[in-house]
């Protein structure tokens, strides 16, 4: 399993439009400035808190290439989106062609779904948490967010993944604003969120400390909300003294069928009881 670290966010975006068919599709908003391959000056780039991306048709690489280059020479470069407008055996020697060895930001992509969801991740200064592309290959998934953090994980590294038949593997889709990967199978989705709890030890940690402060949370608010109607643990029909005991001492939120028995000791539908015991959450 392999995580590589994502990049920082910045203040502003600049986008230099070198494949016109895409300029319609570029998130337009305040922060956002979008230049083209003959207006594009090196100044533009220098602009304190400007972070630089670059969409580009692999034949229309070269007259961009100087300005690409020196973007990643200050470290601006935040992403190069290569649209494979030519045959892919071809790929390889358009980008020595422009002399483009900037791999770790190169995006090749054949739609404009993946600049559009990464530069409006960034935008919104949700690059760390968004997904930008995913792809499978063999008994590996590999991820990439909007921020270029990459990762990859054997199928059965993710919990919910695990038993997947291998044919369902490649059946997945990207939502649209890139929040998770989802697929049919068991209506199963994932998340980067998901990926860093596996792969980042730190991460798990701190998930689940939060967790365990939730959950203790949430058993105190179903405590206090028996307690103010009289019930004693012993009387939610269908669980033991024991089982409730449990919940209200944090061990583990409480799956649906129980959350139906106990809004039924309470006298109030599921969604009535969640909705007091989230007021109690506060």
């Amino acid at each position: 399993m392999r995580r590589d670290r994502p990049v920082t966010s910045g203040h502003a975006i600049t986008v230099l439009m070198a494949d016109p068919g895409f300029e319609g599709t570029i998130p337009r908003g305040p922060g956002v400035s979008v230049l083209s391959a003959k207006t594009a000056k090196s100044s533009d780039i220098r602009k304190p808190g400007t972070e630089f991306f670059v969409v580009a048709a692999a034949t229309e690489l070269e007259p961009v290439s100087a300005l690409v280059h020196e973007a990643s020479s200050i470290h601006r470069l935040r992403a190069l989106f290569v649209r494979a407008d030519i045959d892919y055996t071809w790929l390889l020697p358009m980008l020595e062609r422009a002399n483009v060895r900037t791999l770790r930001n190169t995006l090749v992509h054949g739609s404009s779904r993946v600049p559009e969801r990464v530069l409006r991740a960034w935008r919104n200064g949700a690059q760390n948490e968004l997904i930008a592309d995913a792809t499978v290959s063999g008994d590996s998934l590999f991820v990439r967010s909007c921020a270029l953090e990459r990762f990859e994980i054997g199928f059965g590294g993710v919990p919910s993944l695990a038993k997947m038949p291998v044919a369902e593997r490649v059946r997945f889709e990207i939502d649209p604003d890139g929040s998770y990967l989802h697929w049919d199978w068991g209506d199963t989705h994932v998340g980067l969120d998901s990926l860093r709890y596996v792969l980042d030890p730190d991460a798990k940690r701190v998930a689940d400390l939060r967790r365990l402060s939730f959950d203790r949370r949430f058993g105190g608010a179903v405590k206090s909300l028996r307690l103010s109607t009289g019930l004693r643990q012993a009387d939610v029909a269908g669980l033991s003294a024991k089982q409730v005991s449990r919940i209200e001492a944090g061990i583990g939120v409480p799956r649906a069928e129980t959350v139906r028995k106990l809004a039924e000791a309470h006298g109030m539908s599921p969604s009535e009881y969640l909705e007091r015991v989230a007021s109690a959450l506060g």
